[in-house]
């Protein structure tokens, strides 16, 4: 059987989501890094996507969507779209969207431990679950901040959580994309587990050096490439190891079809139906 978990990431290469379950997006504002995101987003929801030539599949193995944006922007508007509760704009919601998302991954891991030693959710061909979170430096400054108890506890949680989904998610195909215009854990506060746990690390658009070391390590070499909107350096796990990242230019989406993009690639958004689901 085709994986049935591929991501396009241009006409020439693809991410396999359920191989490199976690990702990290970077990039200054207006790079191309969200919109880049929501596309890979409808693939990721209409799962498998066997011809090259369309954006969406055919939808018999949904990935499920859940999604924090403190910022309230494009993200916070997949609440249109998604079942209640999947997706949060304050703290408090956020706290709470990523508990139902991690309490969902520790069913699925229990419930894979009946089938036989090694199983994942891949190998059962079971829809992927994903959380994204837009703005990661915004959302955890947020997070981090405030010194009352309510605050502190907050705080505790939301570490906890992340660094849990971040060790545990690949088994149970619980996956985060993490969106962010620096990404490194001393400009953003990013989790060092998520970045070790990232199996696919882009940065759209032109930046210094540092920027790009920040993302990628002093261990890549980046080549001499300027970047326009829309382009980006890319790490995968395993494939860019070593030597050079790999420069690629995201797929062309009408911004005026998006929405209706979209709606099509997120009909099949259920909690619970999609948890022990399997493609037979």
């Amino acid at each position: 059987m085709k994986s049935l978990y591929k991501v396009a990431l241009s006409k020439s290469f693809s991410w396999d989501a359920a191989r490199h379950i976690n990702a990290i997006i970077g990039g200054v504002r207006g790079s191309g890094k969200s919109f880049f995101a929501l596309g890979a987003l409808a693939q990721l929801a209409s799962f498998p996507r066997f011809d090259k030539s369309k954006l969406l599949g055919i939808g018999t193995v949904p990935t499920q969507i859940f999604a924090v944006d403190l910022k309230n922007s494009d993200i916070a508007r997949l609440s249109e779209l998604l079942p209640s509760d999947r997706v949060a704009i304050d703290k408090e919601e956020a706290i709470n969207v990523v508990t139902h998302f991690d309490g969902l991954m520790h069913q699925r891991l229990k419930k894979i431990r009946n089938y036989p030693f090694g199983a994942t959710a891949s190998s059962l061909h079971m829809p992927l679950y994903y959380l994204i979170i837009d703005e990661w430096s915004a959302t955890n400054a947020a997070l981090m901040s405030g010194t009352t108890k309510t605050d502190k506890d907050l705080r505790y949680r939301w570490q906890a959580l992340i660094q849990d989904i971040s060790m545990l998610g690949r088994a149970a195909g619980f996956g985060l994309i993490v969106i962010s215009q620096q990404i490194s854990v001393t400009n953003s506060g990013i989790s060092s587990a998520v970045q070790e746990e990232a199996g696919l690390k882009l940065h759209f658009g032109d930046a210094e050096m540092a920027s790009y070391r920040l993302t990628f390590g002093t261990e890549v070499q980046i080549p001499n490439v300027q970047l326009d909107v829309g382009e980006a350096f890319s790490w995968i796990e395993g494939i860019t190891s070593s030597g050079y990242v790999i420069p690629f230019a995201a797929p062309y989406i009408d911004t005026a079809n998006m929405w209706d993009i979209l709606i099509q690639a997120l009909a099949n958004q259920d909690d619970n139906y999609y948890l022990d689901y399997q493609l037979r």
